[in-house]
């Protein structure tokens, strides 16, 4: 089966698919477009053709034309969903598991998304419950820099959607206390989760059965999720809390007023944030 009519049967897939949005189904039918342009100017036409090497090939391809690093990362993972789909659902004889090669650091610095990768890492549709409680996750940490354990421990009556503030550093953090502001958007988004909600339970954030998160690995996973549904890198919950304290710190804040922010106690850590001033 060949590779360009498979990307155009994929593209009508991703179109009618109600946990991707329009926005990411117009990107990713482009990048996949490009993929199989550059597939073909190498002799690739046919699936089954297709090794792991053109895989890194056109990642390494990218990469040299000095493409954005989110660029990049949301290409490949288009490439990578596309394979996965046309080995498990059609008969085009792929065995690649896209899966590998994985992922490699473009580099070894703090890793913060830029405007452009927050704006797609928000994008996926807010149709169900757990969409409200993942969007309402990560624009927390986008907004506060709050730590995975603190919002496991965050509870209804730590937040003020009236006020649009929160309180973090509760009792048992490590971290200090302190009072946050959020945005209009985040406290409709956390409005709208707990109206969507029949439970009594305390805490803020719930997982399955309404019962109180158990890991932080839970809340990773539901970020890794969201990244792989709109095409970006795997962003982890520290890159989130790099990213608030960079837009802080690019908002004009000292190194002091960012350490007080972050509820950090010793100021060590903060240094390397220093070249953001």
């Amino acid at each position: 089966m060949r590779v360009d009519e498979l990307v155009e049967e994929f593209a009508a897939v991703l179109a009618d698919d109600p946990d991707t949005s329009p926005r990411t189904a117009e990107f990713y039918a482009a990048d996949l477009r490009e993929f199989a342009r550059f597939l073909a100017e190498r002799g690739v036409e046919e699936a089954r053709e297709i090794r792991a090497g053109h895989v890194m090939e056109f990642r390494n391809h990218l990469l040299e034309g000095r493409r954005k690093r989110f660029t990049v990362y949301r290409k490949d993972a288009a490439v990578r969903r596309f394979l996965e789909w046309v080995r498990t659902s059609t008969d085009a004889g792929l065995e690649l598991d896209p899966i590998e090669p994985v992922h490699q650091p473009l580099d070894q610095r703090i890793v913060f998304l830029e405007d452009e990768e927050v704006d797609q890492l928000l994008s996926f549709p807010l149709n169900r419950r757990e969409d409200l409680r993942d969007a309402a996750v990560i624009r927390l940490m986008l907004e506060t820099g709050v730590t995975v354990g603190e919002i496991r421990a965050l509870l209804r009556s730590d937040v003020d959607l009236e006020a649009g503030q929160v309180r973090l550093g509760g009792p048992g953090s490590h971290l200090a206390p302190r009072t946050r502001r959020i945005s209009p958007e985040t406290a409709r988004v956390l409005r709208r989760y707990l109206e969507s909600r029949d439970d009594d339970t305390p805490e803020l954030i719930v997982g399955r059965a309404a019962r109180p998160v158990a890991t932080s690995k839970a809340l990773q996973n539901a970020v890794w999720k969201r990244c792989e549904q709109v095409g970006m890198w795997r962003v982890s919950p520290m890159n989130l809390r790099h990213t608030f304290a960079v837009r802080l710190l690019r908002r004009g804040a000292t190194l002091n007023e960012l350490r007080e922010a972050m509820g950090v106690r010793d100021t060590t850590n903060i240094g390397v944030y220093r070249k953001f001033v």
